[in-house]
């Protein structure tokens, strides 16, 4: 029975060295560098033997060892403390996985989502469904059109009922099927956007900016236009090209700077507020002039730690790709955020800021396990009543 329950303690302790290892994973190399190469991207081959040596200095308690260790009792207490360490981390993320599976999302306040719309662009390549529904499938080509509506209280009314279409994480690279991209487009087209807003990311490399302006930019239609902002990627396989090559169809860039909407004598503004960690957020600049219901975008969810009390009625952002691999039970467990999975996707409301995290709909590598790639679209509604 003492074996048991040691082992049964040394699973709990590996599954938190697990959840320490994402930790420094998704904030240290993922979460806020400002170059291309994280500076902290050995800690992702120092982490895990250092953790694993620290969760067995306890194996003393399996006597085979008992000789080798003892003349080194404090190794003894430090692995000790370690385990009990661990495992409660472990218990801990099993217990919080639980509670939010079982009690569930809470409410958003003033939004409304219809379920979304699945396009399979290629058959499933794993023949049973309780497989794929454990992550046997890759997510890649499944795009999710999902649909949602938004209530402002005092939105104009000439803009209720006023259409956004969504798109970030774009990635896109010459690996990828055209068809996937000539999806996109009829999809938006079946939508009939007011407006569309991209949210950067849009190559991972500098030669597919030609393909991307040509594969997916070149035939956005909106009838407000199409405005962007710039990702990380972007900013690394060169910003200026990237904005050269969208601008010649088009898109108008609104880095940290605001536009406004018109509608039959009625404005909305929107703001652009740049990429977090590779360019440079203004806020102040972003706001100005800017009163009453507001949208905006900017690739990074964690801006929201900025705003400092500002309204937007409704913030887009990308970035994470929903986790782009995510596991059964446990959800999306690589997120490149200081705050990891809590803005990985969907909607979030801080304060008085309406914040909807898309999955992206590209993916480097080319791999989605449990993610499908996403378009997201927005109805802006005056009322819920």
């Amino acid at each position: 029975m003492t074996y048991v329950l040691f082992f049964i303690l040394v699973a709990f302790a590996l599954l938190g060295d697990a959840r320490i290892f994402l930790f420094v994973l998704n904030r240290l190399v993922f979460g806020s560098h400002r170059h291309e190469q994280s500076p902290w991207t050995f800690l992702i081959w120092v982490t895990p033997p250092a953790l694993l040596a620290l969760t067995l200095l306890f194996w003393p308690l399996h006597g085979w060892v008992d000789k080798f260790v003892t003349p080194w009792p404090v190794l003894s207490m430090v692995g000790a403390g370690w385990l009990f360490f661990a495992a409660a981390i472990g218990v801990g993320w099993i217990v919080r996985r639980l509670h939010l599976l079982l009690e569930g999302e809470p409410p958003i306040e003033g939004v409304r989502t219809q379920p979304p719309r699945v396009i399979r662009l290629r058959k499933a390549h794993i023949p049973f469904a309780w497989v794929r529904r454990l992550g046997g499938h890759n997510d890649l080509y499944d795009l999710e059109v999902t649909r949602h509506e938004i209530f402002i209280d005092d939105l104009p009314p000439q803009f209720d009922g006023y259409r956004i279409a969504f798109i970030t994480d774009t990635h896109v690279a010459s690996f990828v099927r055209r068809g996937f991209y000539r999806e996109i487009h009829a999809q938006l087209d079946a939508f009939d956007p007011d407006l569309i807003l991209l949210g950067g990311d849009f190559v991972s490399f500098n030669r597919h900016i030609k393909l991307m302006a040509e594969a997916l930019i070149a035939d956005l239609r909106a009838r407000d236009g199409v405005y962007a902002i710039l990702g990380n990627h972007d900013y690394w396989a060169g910003a200026d090209e990237v904005k050269e090559a969208m601008g010649a169809h088009g898109v108008q860039f609104i880095i940290n700077q605001n536009v406004t909407l018109t509608r039959d004598g009625a404005t909305l503004p929107l703001l652009g507020i740049d990429e977090l960690y590779r360019g440079e957020p203004d806020v102040d600049a972003a706001f100005a002039g800017v009163s009453g219901p507001t949208l905006g975008v900017s690739h990074h969810p964690d801006i929201i730690d900025l705003l400092d009390g500002r309204r937007l009625d409704l913030l887009v952002c990308g970035h994470t790709h929903g986790g782009q691999i995510r596991f059964p039970f446990f959800g999306a467990v690589v997120v490149p955020s200081r705050h990891e999975g809590r803005y990985a996707s969907g909607f979030h409301r801080v304060g008085r800021v309406l914040m909807y995290v898309s999955r992206g709909i590209g993916a480097i590598p080319p791999l989605r396990i449990l993610c499908r790639p996403e378009l997201a679209t927005f109805v802006l509604r005056r009322s819920l009543r």
